[in-house]
């Protein structure tokens, strides 16, 4: 189980009420955009990636503001230390600051490459159609 504030779950519940339960995330305010920060290795075999993102968030225009930290940056390191987050992978997508959401009765949680893409090892259980689906949920 996943230990989250009593803001969170708040919000969580609100999402899952919103939502009708088919997807949701740690939060989601009602009638703004979604924001979507992502952390990446600016390396070779990340640029796919790269590529299929930006397209991904293309398809919400005026909808999704989304801010890039590179992993191996001032920026990225500082938004590393702000999340909490250590280790190292090549990608961390965090959608109006939650980074796991349940889909379908089932955590999806947004880190490393999508599933089918990049070296196994650093493979995610998660795919662009996730992503996709998140962010259709949460804009009204």
């Amino acid at each position: 189980m996943i230990k989250a504030s009593y803001a969170t779950k708040a919000m969580l519940l609100f999402a899952i009420l919103v939502t009708g339960g088919m997807v949701h995330g740690a939060s989601c305010a009602a009638g703004s955009g979604v924001s979507v920060e992502i952390l990446f290795m600016n390396h070779g075999p990340m640029q796919p990636t790269i590529r299929n993102l930006k397209a991904t968030l293309q398809k919400f225009p005026g909808k999704v503001a989304a801010t890039w930290h590179d992993y191996d940056t001032k920026d990225g390191k500082a938004f590393m230390k702000r999340q909490g987050v250590r280790g190292h992978f090549p990608c961390l997508i965090y959608i109006n600051n939650s980074h796991t959401f349940n889909i379908e009765g089932r955590p999806i949680t947004f880190k490393g490459f999508p599933t089918g893409a990049g070296p196994y090892q650093f493979q995610g259980k998660w795919t662009f159609q996730h992503l996709e689906r998140v962010l259709a949920s949460l804009i009204r």
